[in-house]
Order: C-alpha cells, then structure tokens, then sequence
C-alpha cells in the first residue's frame, strides 16, 4: 500500500495515517511569509480541511468512518521488506486532513487525503515515494492486515493535475488476522505543492464500479482544490 492514504488503512477495514503574482498557500509571491511559517500552516490547514470530502459530499448513503478525521494524518511507509509502519510527515509538510467514509451499501470505507507542502518539489517527492512503494511490493503487510496483486494501474483520466499515479490490489486480511477479498484502487493526483489522493475498496462482486467511482472522486478534489486557491486569493 503506498504511502498516500496508507494511514487510514492501518485504523480501517477491521481495525481498531514558476509563482505566480498573488498570495495563495500553494503559490507565494515574493512578499509572503517563509513557506513554513506559522501563517503559511494556517492557510495550508484551512485549504486542506475546505478539500478533504464529508459523507455529503461522497452522495447520499454515506456516513462518517470510524476514524473519521485524522488531523494531521501522519505518513504509512512500507520498507524494504515490504512491511508498513506509520510515521509522522516528513519535513516540509504544511498540512494534513484525511477524511474516510463509510458506504450503507457494503460498509467499506473510502478515504479522502489532502497534503499541502511548502513546495512542489517536496510533493512531488511525495508522490514518487509513492509509486516506488507500489512498484517494489506486489505483497504488503502491517500487522495483521495483508494486501496482495498490488500494482501500477492505468491512471485515470482527470484534469487539471501535474501528477496522477494509480495503484490497484486487493486486501486479504484485516486487522484481526480474518481472510477478506477486497479489491481496492488509490489514485493520488498533484498540483503544485497540493497532494490529494483517494482510496476506495469495493466488494467483488460491484468492482466494476470502483475504478469509476474512484476517478469522478479525484476529480472533484482537484477542483476544490482550485476553488479554495480561487477564494484564498485577494
């Protein structure tokens, strides 16, 4: 499991984290404040909490997980032996909100993450880390929790990101050690220094609507994402 969203499977599923002109918390000008600085945080927070998607904003037939906020969510990574541990976010991270939701239908979750760093190139690195960690382990583990045919899957088509990556697989253990069959994708788009991601899991027998689902999901957090740059502006 990469790392984006990788925090909320950990407490899931059985369980128990080029500037332009005006100001924005994605984008300073040259007259803001240092990109780590105690009001750069605040605006990086607010537009993260402003993304990251209620139950409302997932339709109707959705209500709150269990966890359902971590604020700030820390990093899931998954070492060179391909087991995950979760640890706090790396340097240069200005905010972190996940959200995860549960649908009335199959009672599997789906979560929303938004990470804003000081710059783009540290999320870009985010985001690398990412694909190395889904690229280097198609069996992962954390606890009792066991994932499997984790892969690189097509990346879906949504605009307005300089990123995109897609992983798909299928979790075969929960947290208390119980066999499952759940296949899931996490789709993890950037734009500038914003990183959002969304991970779903579906039953096998509805997979067919998961890729979808998961795309439109990417797609509206790309767009709340540009409409709280828009509001932040002067």
């Amino acid at each position: 499991m990469a790392a984006a969203l990788g925090i909320g499977l950990v407490a899931l599923l059985g369980g128990d984290d080029d500037s332009p002109t005006t100001a924005s918390p994605t984008s300073p000008a040259a007259s803001s404040p240092p990109a780590d600085s105690s009001s750069s945080r605040a605006r990086a927070h607010a537009l993260a909490e402003r993304v990251a998607m209620a139950p409302e904003d997932w339709g109707p037939g959705y209500t709150k997980g269990d966890p359902y906020e971590r604020d700030p969510a820390g990093e899931y990574e998954v070492g060179q032996d391909c087991k995950g541990f979760e640890q706090a976010a790396r340097s240069g991270t200005l905010a972190s909100v996940s959200r995860t939701v549960n649908s009335t239908g199959s009672h599997l979750p789906s979560t929303t993450e938004v990470r804003v760093f000081a710059d783009a190139e540290t999320a870009q690195a985010f985001v690398e880390s990412s694909e190395d960690t889904t690229r280097r382990c198609p069996t992962q583990q954390s606890g009792e929790l066991r994932w499997s045919s984790v892969r690189q899957a097509a990346a879906p088509d949504v605009t307005g990101l300089d990123q995109v990556m897609a992983e798909e697989g299928t979790q075969t253990a929960d947290a208390a050690g119980t066999r499952t069959d759940y296949p899931y994708v996490l789709y993890t788009g950037r734009t500038g220094d914003t990183v959002v991601s969304v991970l779903a899991y579906e039953t096998r027998a509805d997979v067919a609507a998961l890729g979808p689902q998961a795309r439109d999901v990417l797609q509206k957090l790309q767009q709340r994402v540009e409409s709280a740059r828009a509001s932040a502006r002067p």
